[in-house]
């Protein structure tokens, strides 16, 4: 009885039902006045209009007609308190809720849509690479024997040198480079050679596009490769040898000298830990559990499955792992909130701002900031992330007025430790980002192996900020008049240019000293000192710099922790 109410209603009156409810439905739209051109239609709705030109009534109720027949995709809109003025649209305007985007709310969907578009299809090219990676490391290993035999290394004056060797880079083209010449893109790309030294490897084949030789006038397009084999050279790195501290069928645990990255980047490849571990070891096929950086020494996991790693890393993720750092310092660290050393005089403003237990631990719990992406600078400021670390006197020495304190960071921000210690007014002696007094007129080797001279923060990050700035009011004032352009500046006589293919070709890297240790840093005074969990834990010796200290206030103990830190740990990245 009740279903023939509801559909005696229906029949009768604009009602709906949805999830067993009557809901009633607006009338639908008049038919067109007899003076309007609208005659052929399949039916008619009413519609919101967003118009960003009318200040006054930015959204319109209007009138839609759906076009029958061949023009299906066109929709006339009618304006209901003015029935003549009516306009003909496509139907992409139309939103699923029915509403009519504006030509400028529809440029900005489609751009945001081409924007998610890229983000989407670069993280699908990520993706299939990484898998075609593991097909091929489970295949053969991730470091074959052929890659091995690419070059050989030696040791000399306590470092480990690799041979320069040559090494072809493959890379999809950028949509920055898109229409220009190649030789035009090499010459502003990559200024660090000349642009004869650019015209000569085109000519001989060392760069190339899909595999294939092109003329220097060769305008990139979407899709191209491009190809360049380079005389390689690789910084040296310190000669100490790896100390395997753990072995088993899951993982390796390694005691990492510092001056080594983990795995190949920048200049870095065949000095890399993983691949002294497949040369002078023969352990190979290992994951990635956790970072070290490159100038931090200690404790260094790596899994041997993939089970094992995500096994590992979903505990550090967790926060279930306890990590404990040591760290040289200028100063004396306050050995403990009840000695009559650490007076309120002593003490560094800063750490009177933090929370100090009995035993001395400094809670620091700035939140950290991205500086410098290209040089990985961080620095403590407000609205970043969330970093917490423990802090606290393990002995000093009073004749070079340093401290060793051991470290526990309860998340895993960039930089974390070292970023807070300067914080505190205690960076680590000889850090070449955080120490100012170390850095002045220091170079410093960063990861893609250029030098940069560090200059003091704060001036470092107002400039950073007035270049961004500058760029996007220009971006804001050319961009209605800016149109793509075809850049070619290639001559006549670059493109007839013949090579005689014997005479050599220039490399910068040849003439550079890069076991020169007054510029290129090797290390700084952070040690990895132990991991432990519930039911495993790994530790390393003290190293050599943490030894020498004339007083000892404490000695480190490794301390399991079950909770879960207040802020989810992220992979433990570069301290």
């Amino acid at each position: 009885m009740e279903e023939e109410i509801k559909k005696e209603i229906i029949n009768n009156k604009n009602f709906s039902i949805e999830n067993d409810i009557l809901i009633e439905e607006p009338p639908p739209p008049p038919p067109p006045s007899p003076t309007s051109t609208i005659t052929n239609y399949k039916k008619r709705v009413y519609s919101i209009l967003h118009d960003d030109d009318n200040i006054e009534q930015p959204k319109k109720r209007v009138i839609l007609s759906y076009h029958d027949g061949d023009q299906s995709n066109l929709v006339t809109v009618e304006d209901p308190e003015n029935k003549e003025k009516s306009f003909i649209i496509n139907k992409k305007y139309i939103q699923d809720d029915g509403s009519i985007l504006s030509k400028q709310q529809y440029k900005k969907k489609i751009e945001e849509f081409n924007k998610q578009k890229k983000i989407d299809n670069r993280q699908s090219r990520k993706q299939k690479k990484r898998a075609e990676t593991h097909k091929k490391n489970d295949e053969e290993g991730n470091i074959t024997k052929q890659i091995l035999s690419e070059t050989k290394f030696h040791y000399k004056d306590n470092l480990r040198h690799i041979e320069p060797y040559q090494y072809t880079f493959k890379v999809f083209a950028k949509e920055r480079w898109f229409g220009q010449s190649i030789l035009d893109m090499f010459s502003q790309e990559f200024s660090t050679n000349s642009r004869d030294v650019y015209l000569k490897k085109i000519k001989r084949g060392l760069i190339k596009v899909n595999d294939e030789l092109v003329s220097p006038s060769y305008k990139i397009k979407l899709n191209d490769t491009i190809i360049h084999t380079v005389h390689r050279h690789e910084p040296p790195i310190t000669g100490e040898p790896l100390k395997i501290v753990s072995l088993d069928n899951n993982v390796v645990v390694v005691d990492k000298p510092s001056s080594i990255p983990v795995h190949p980047c920048g200049r870095f490849r065949h000095n890399s830990l993983m691949y002294m571990l497949a040369s002078e070891h023969g352990i190979n096929q290992l994951y990635g559990v956790h970072r070290l950086d490159r100038l931090t020494s200690g404790l260094l996991l790596l899994a041997r499955t993939p089970d094992a790693a995500n096994k590992k890393a979903n505990q550090i993720q967790s926060g279930s792992v306890s990590k404990q750092y040591l760290a040289k310092v200028i100063g004396k660290f306050p050995q403990s909130s009840k000695s009559s050393e650490s007076s309120e005089s002593s003490e560094s403003s800063q750490i009177k701002l933090c929370k100090t237990l009995e035993d001395g631990t400094v809670i620091v719990d700035q939140p950290i900031v991205i500086q410098s992406m290209r040089l990985g600078i961080n620095h403590v400021g407000i609205g970043g992330k969330q970093s917490i670390t423990h802090i606290k006197l393990f002995s000093y020495d009073q004749s070079t007025n340093t401290s060793i304190v051991l470290c526990t960071p309860k998340t895993g921000r960039t930089h974390q430790i070292r970023v807070h210690l300067k914080w505190l007014g205690f960076p680590i002696a000889n850090d070449p980002l955080y120490n100012n007094e170390f850095k002045e007129s220091f170079k410093a080797l960063t990861s893609d192996g250029k030098t940069s001279y560090i200059f003091d923060e704060d001036d470092d990050s107002s400039n950073f900020v007035k270049d961004e700035e500058k760029l996007n009011n220009n971006n804001g004032n050319n961009k209605k008049n800016s149109q793509p352009t075809i850049i070619c500046k290639v001559t006549k006589e670059e493109e007839e240019f013949i090579d005689d293919g014997i005479s050599p070709i220039h490399c910068n890297d040849c003439s550079i000293v890069w076991s020169d240790s007054s510029q290129f840093s090797f290390g700084i005074y952070l040690h990895a000192l132990s991991y432990s969990s519930s039911d495993w834990s790994y530790k390393t010796d003290l190293p050599s710099w943490a030894k020498s200290s004339t007083e000892i206030t404490t000695e480190p103990k490794i301390t399991i922790e079950t909770e879960t830190s207040t802020e989810t740990n992220q992979v433990d990245r570069e301290k």
